[in-house]
């Protein structure tokens, strides 16, 4: 985990499979776009703590963040139409209700445009599930829409209104 974490803070998740994926960038781009907060790269959890086998501070402290921020922003590559594994693992350690006062960012990156309902019928279930709340606009990104490893204006965009939003009922600065 990088940043911090705090009353009215900023979250993003990152789902991605490696250090420098398109997901990880767009969670980076939340923080930046948001000015600043806590960037949970699941990849660096260990993943038998993440799905349950074993006790972990390191997971245990990510999901205490990731649920009392103000704003949570969950990027997720997309596979097989829905969102990660490793996220789904990582939202299975959240208690009911979790994400109670939380506003949730779906943020999504896929090879191809096919599979942008996925964060609408996947991701928004699972954050009901939690107590949370979506935000209308969603960020669905594929290769197309980075410019030389950097996410577009249009994508960036996009990020910002779903940002704002979010601030409008989470509170976040």
């Amino acid at each position: 985990m990088t940043g911090n974490a705090g009353p009215g803070s900023l979250v993003a998740v990152s789902g991605g499979d490696s250090a420098t994926s398109k997901t990880r960038i767009l969670a980076a781009a939340a923080l930046d776009i948001g000015g600043g907060g806590l960037l949970i790269d699941l990849i660096d959890l260990p993943a038998d703590a993440l799905l349950g086998r074993r006790r972990d501070d390191a997971v245990d402290d990510a999901v205490a963040a990731a649920s009392s921020a103000s704003v949570l922003v969950l990027a997720t590559p997309v596979y097989r139409a829905t969102f990660s594994g490793a996220l789904k693992a990582f939202l299975d350690r959240f208690a009911t209700d979790a994400l109670a006062d939380t506003a949730v960012v779906l943020v999504a990156t896929a090879g191809g445009p096919t599979h942008y309902l996925a964060l609408d019928t996947g991701g928004r279930s699972v954050v009901a599930s939690l107590g949370g709340w979506t935000v209308p606009t969603v960020v669905y990104a594929t290769s197309a829409d980075f410019d030389d490893g950097r996410p577009s204006e249009a994508i960036t965009h996009t990020l910002r209104i779903a940002l704002a939003q979010a601030r409008l009922v989470g509170g976040a600065t």
